[in-house]
Parts: structure tokens; sequence; C-alpha cells
């Protein structure tokens, strides 16, 4: 699943990051689990500027390499010899585990087990990586560069691209020390998309299997 429309999916499925990381974090906002502080004050600053377009590299290349081995590779291999369910299952399984940290909730965990089940999803309704890789890309970017909040438990200890946030509610609410993804709504917003692009995918099945008259 490396092939298809490349750059323009990437592209594409970037634009879907950011806005998607926008609209978590403003619901996590709109919760009452954030209070808004000084905004834009990153382009006050030439060299935090330059240090976030470094890291939009990185995250790039972070998520293609991700995506390749999980999505790419491992899912690839798992759905060739049993099928695409137990695929699934066993690279989010994999994935999830990989990603342990020492103490680390169960609510973190579960979440990135349902990331990886929307990533598979998405990249097996696609026919290849590229959408979910550059939707990968943008959205770990701007948690990490846009509200001073931490991203996957990393901080980048720069000023907010956009709006600087402190965590004003539960942990459950806010993830804590690992950030919006740890919040039970990221894990919500998982399992909706999933469950949406599975139902997309069934629906196409039947109308290509029972074409409308």
């Amino acid at each position: 699943m490396t092939g298809g429309p490349g750059g323009r999916a990437f592209l594409r499925g970037h634009a879907l990051g950011l806005a998607t990381s926008c609209a978590l974090v403003a619901a996590i906002w709109g919760a009452g689990g954030y209070a808004v502080g000084s905004v834009g004050k990153a382009f006050g600053s030439v060299s935090a500027l330059l240090s976030m377009g470094f890291l939009l590299l990185c995250f790039a290349v972070q998520s293609s390499v991700e995506e390749l081995l999980y999505r790419g590779w491992l899912l690839s291999v798992i759905a060739r010899k049993f099928n695409r369910a137990i695929a699934v299952a066993l690279t989010s399984l994999v994935f999830s585990l990989l990603h342990v940290g020492p103490g680390q909730p169960w609510l973190v965990t579960l979440g990135t087990f349902l990331f990886s089940l929307f990533a598979c999803t998405w990249a097996l309704r696609a026919g290849h990586i590229w959408g979910v890789t550059g939707w990968h890309a943008g959205w770990n970017w701007l948690l990490a560069i846009g509200f001073e909040v931490p991203v996957t438990g990393l901080e980048v200890k720069l000023p907010a691209l956009l709006v600087k946030l402190t965590p004003a509610g539960p942990a459950f609410l806010t993830g804590g020390a690992q950030g919006p993804e740890g919040s039970f709504l990221c894990s919500l917003f998982f399992a909706g998309a999933s469950a949406f692009l599975l139902w997309r995918s069934r629906r196409n099945h039947a109308d290509q299997v029972n074409p409308a008259p």
C-alpha cells in the first residue's frame, strides 16, 4: 500500500491533520479543559519560526517512517497471510504496545490503539498510505507547535504559533502530561473516525456490487 497519488494525497491529508488537531484542541477548550493565554507569540521570534519550519520537516519524516513500517509493510504482510480484520487488530496491538511508556495511563494506551485503528482503516480504504501519512505529519506538527501543549508526551519548548493554552481541567479531559492525544475526547474522535471510514468502505463496496439501476 505504498503506491497511489503521492504528493497530492499527502498534502490533502496534511491539511486535514491540521484541521482535526485544531478541532480536538477547540473541543477540549470548549469543555473547560484549557485556559487561553497569549496569541501568536511565535511570530515575534524568528528563531522560533525557523525551529517550527525544521520541525515540520522532522514530523514529515517521522510520520512517513511510522506509516511505511506499520500501515505500509506490517499491515500488508498480515493481511496477505490472514485477513484484513486480523491485520488491523494485530497491527494496532503491536503499534500500541511499542508506544507504551513507564506508568502510562490506560487511556493513553487506548488512544494509541484507536489511532492505529483509524490509520489502518484509512490506508485500507484508500489503497495507499500517502493520505494518512500527511494527516499524521500535520496532526503531530500543529499539536507540537500550535498551543504550547505536549504531543505524545513531548514538549518542544517553543512559543505558541496560534494560542498558548494552559491545562485547567482534569487529566482525562486535557490528556495531562501526554497532551491532547491522552484526552478521552481524542479517543472518541479516533473511534468515530474509524467507524465512519469503515461505513464508507462498506457502502462503496455495496454500491459496486449492486449498482443503482
